[in-house]
């Protein structure tokens, strides 16, 4: 109604819901309510996706410190080669995958841990009936591939935050193994991969890492109830899935 009005400012003018509502009044390829469910979608995998993967990359920070401080050092090294502003200021240089790996690392182990959906792909059976080892699925049906982080026939200490997991030499470990399945495009991210990757993937990527960046650059991160001490004490809500943070606590490192 405020679009039809002409109420709205520059900034929601240039909006991805403005733009939708011209393209879809352009075209008619798609119907208002169509637009609209879209529209809606594209906000709730943008916003939430990126805040649930931030949140649980700062819980495994502060279960495990040893790994918070490790990365803290790679980032002081890193900002002050490649750092702006006389190495005082994160840019892109500084978290890039060559100067700061083990972000990297952190990032996909925390994936691992804790994905943001919990099922790494949804596939409707919109044709026929199918047979699939011995299952019938029938048509309209919808299958669900299930996450593997942790089959302790896949992982070894799935429920330890260990982000060596993913380096060249831990990838290579498991070639040739079933736990190679592991390293498969569509478990790195929650972004899928493919035609129908998310087209903001790249943007939710840097997002996140310059945020947890310049947290644990600023602060020491840890829980005020010293009674947390593993991920079976943190509760979470589902869809996508994110944790009810417990109360964090941060020192200036400054």
């Amino acid at each position: 109604d405020r679009y039809d009005r002409d109420e709205l400012d520059e900034m929601e003018k240039a909006s991805y819901l403005a733009g939708a509502i011209e393209r879809q009044r352009e075209s008619n390829d798609i119907t208002r309510d169509e637009m609209a469910e879209l529209c809606l979608i594209a906000l709730f995998v943008g916003v939430d996706t990126t805040s649930s993967v931030t949140a649980w990359n700062l819980v495994h920070l502060a279960l495990n410190p040893e790994c918070q401080e490790k990365l803290h050092a790679e980032l002081v090294e890193s900002l002050n080669a490649k750092g702006s502003n006389g190495g005082t200021r994160l840019n892109a240089d500084v978290i890039g995958k060559k100067v700061s790996p083990y972000l990297h690392l952190c990032f996909r182990e925390s994936h691992r841990a804790t994905p943001a959906f919990s099922a790494a792909m949804w596939k409707g059976n919109s044709h026929n009936e199918i047979e699939i080892h011995g299952e019938t699925l029938p048509q309209g049906s919808m299958v669900q591939m299930g996450h593997i982080s942790y089959d302790e026939d896949y992982i070894d200490e799935p429920k330890q935050f260990r982000p060596e997991r993913w380096t060249a030499e831990g990838v290579a470990s498991r070639k040739g193994t079933k736990s190679e399945v592991l390293d498969h495009p569509f478990m790195r991210d929650p972004f899928s991969q493919g035609a129908r990757r998310c087209p903001g993937s790249r943007v939710a990527t840097n997002e996140v890492q310059a945020m947890i960046s310049q947290l644990v650059l600023d602060w020491k991160i840890s829980f005020t109830d010293e009674n947390i001490n593993s991920l079976d004490d943190i509760t979470y809500d589902a869809g996508p899935i994110k944790p009810i943070i417990p109360e964090l606590k941060f020192e200036s490192r400054r």
